[in-house]
């Protein structure tokens, strides 16, 4: 799209660079720089994408047109093209830097760009503005990983107040004002914005790159009204380093070519030492993949939860999110190591309907715990004539009126008023074949925690999920905080069936995510940072690709330490009287609750106690 990258006004497209002779780019093999830049990737980001200088581009057309190249580096999941050396005249050291500066980069998008945006009905203003903010939150989260960036970074932000007052010097502006704290600049779009990203980012420390397509779309049409002048087809990036982002975008693929001779490039972190590497690291596709097209399963396991044999495979409704993996062997994070892809629920039938009523499973107990004290907040002070707390203010003001001969009605005592907790409410329920028959008791307990938190009108969502392999980490949404509960819904979750395994780290991620999400579209109405998420499991991770019984365990311990930094109260309702222990060795042992039978989650609710907020 046009605002995502200029090089197509100045005549070299990413098509352009595909069809371009591989032969005139520069390989890692047979320049230096590009070697130590591939070592530095490996060493400081775990990524190892295929690094080259882009191609020199055959003349086709007007033999008197000017010869044009693209002056920016560009970004794909699997290679990093910087600009041909000869563009622009600088010494060596200054392409030096430059080079640092752009794969520095490129690896906070490799890093923390885990989503891709779809175009929609976005102006190219808005389209570049969500790119800006995007850039401002990677390297944010880099700098705090690695401070000395700015100095890298910092010097290619060259334009400053006295700039012309248009679209391109403005969004100059702003991306040197979200680099440099220190920046100050009159224009008020500039500091507003500004002020309006560090609310976001400190919203989520970070984590949640919707917060780019939101602001974007805000600052644009902000910066529409002021009349100022934009033209997507001659716009750059505001700073030499940075690329056009088109990877952000979910766009109709257009992979670099590589060479004949080159090996196809991996997407991984760095090896351990030891650990037998593929020929090639396959990467998922970003596309929606049916499960009809997984590793065949005996048949008596059906591949997906809720699916028999003969329905049709449910179909992915977004996007694959990709998330960190904590190794506990390297004691550093796996970049983007797992996939988790969302799936609707499958279609239910007539059966199932007919088996399963909503007004079947009485909730009455358990929102009545949920209304009670223990799970109640303050929701201010109520004056009175009598209590048990004296308003000592109210007392002091009275006193004065009865000096000065003036008649009061003196309300000495303070009622303090409760409500119940309106902090949002994630329920994630296991669906793995270790569930077994618990699944019914899963399925259950969800559908009475929905009852109960649609009758008290707190936010709430049902998630389910299960894995097979990192690449495939299955996220099933029976109810979204945005989406009402009804009969159909209920329906699917009590069709669900267990299978594959246990991925918790990502599944974990990903649901702090969709809370974050919710964070941000409803603000403080939504409980603020607070959250809550209730696991209904064994609490025993296990995957098909994972052969260290600690490395799982190690990264959801990881996973729920995350979340607790992000004020999301975690909580288990354990499946397995004989797991309970493995359970409260991760969650912590005033965190976990035996659920033997669905009928008693009020009482298992109950001995949670405070776990949940």
């Amino acid at each position: 799209m046009p605002a995502a990258g200029g090089g197509a006004a100045r005549g070299a497209s990413k098509s352009d660079l595909v069809r371009a002779s591989p032969g005139r780019a520069s390989t890692v093999a047979d320049d230096a720089a590009l070697r130590s830049l591939t070592l530095y990737l490996r060493a400081a980001w775990s990524v190892a994408p295929a690094l080259r200088r882009q191609p020199d581009l055959p003349h086709v057309g007007n033999a008197d047109a000017p010869h044009t190249n693209t002056a920016f580096p560009i970004v794909t999941e699997q290679s990093i093209l910087l600009p041909r050396g000869d563009i622009e005249p600088m010494s060596s050291r200054s392409r030096r830097v430059l080079d640092l500066a752009s794969v520095a980069h490129a690896a906070a998008h490799l890093t923390w760009s885990t989503a891709r945006f779809e175009p929609g009905t976005l102006r190219p203003l808005q389209t570049v503005l969500v790119g800006l903010i995007e850039d401002a939150r990677v390297e944010r989260l880099a700098l705090a990983r690695y401070p000395g960036l700015l100095a890298w970074w910092l010097p290619f932000h060259r334009v400053g107040p006295d700039s012309a007052r248009t679209a391109s010097a403005l969004m100059a502006r702003l991306a040197r004002a979200l680099l440099d704290p220190g920046y100050a600049d009159p224009e008020s779009w500039v500091m507003k914005a500004r002020a309006r990203f560090d609310d976001a980012y400190a919203h989520c420390a970070g984590a949640d790159p919707t917060i780019a397509r939101s602001l974007g779309n805000l600052l644009g049409n902000d910066l529409g009204q002021m009349r100022v002048q934009f033209n997507a087809r001659t716009y750059e990036p505001v700073a030499a380093y940075r690329d056009d982002n088109s990877l952000l975008w979910d766009l109709p693929p257009t992979p670099l070519a590589a060479s004949a001779d080159e090996p196809a490039p991996e997407r991984s972190a760095a090896p351990v030492e030891g650990e037998p590497q593929p020929d090639a690291v396959r990467e998922p596709s970003r596309e929606a993949t049916p499960l009809s097209e997984t590793r065949d399963e005996p048949a008596a396991a059906p591949v997906a939860a809720g699916m028999r044999e003969g329905d049709d495979a449910p179909e992915a409704v977004a996007p694959i999110d990709r998330y960190h993996e904590w190794d506990y062997v390297i004691r550093r994070y796996r970049a983007n190591w797992c996939s988790v892809q969302t799936i609707a629920p499958v279609r239910p039938t007539a059966d199932d309907d007919a088996r399963s009523s909503p007004a079947a499973l009485p909730a009455s107990r358990v929102a009545a715990l949920l209304r009670s004290g223990r799970h109640r907040e303050p929701a201010g002070k109520l004056h009175a004539h009598e209590g048990d707390v004296l308003d000592l203010d109210a007392c002091i003001a009275g006193r004065i009126d009865a000096r000065r001969g003036v008649a009061t009605d003196v309300k000495g005592f303070v009622l303090r008023r409760s409500r119940p907790r309106g902090a949002p409410l994630a329920v994630l329920l296991d669906l793995s074949a270790s569930a077994g028959e618990r699944i019914g008791v899963a399925a259950q307990t969800g559908a009475l925690l929905a009852q109960a938190l649609r009758a008290l009108g707190r936010p709430y969502a049902i998630y389910g999920f299960h894995s097979d392999g990192r690449h495939r980490v299955r996220f099933h949404v029976f109810k979204d905080f945005d989406v009402d509960w009804d009969a159909a819904a209920h329906t699917r979750l009590m069709s669900v069936r267990p299978s594959l395994s246990t991925r918790f780290g990502a599944a974990l991620r990903h649901t702090a995510a969709c809370v974050a999400r919710h964070g941000m579209r409803h603000g403080a109405q939504a409980g603020g940072r607070h959250a809550s998420l209730l696991v209904v499991s064994d609490g025993e991770p296990f995957d098909v690709d994972s052969y260290d019984p600690k490395y799982l365990r190690a990264d959801m311990r990881r996973a729920l330490a995350e979340l607790d930094a992000r004020g999301i109260a975690c909580g288990c309702l354990a499946l397995d009287a004989g797991r309970v222990a493995d359970a409260a060795a991760l969650f912590g042992r005033e965190r976990v609750a035996l659920l033997r039978d669905a009928s008693d989650l009020a009482g298992a609710l109950g001995r949670l106690g405070a776990a949940l907020r």
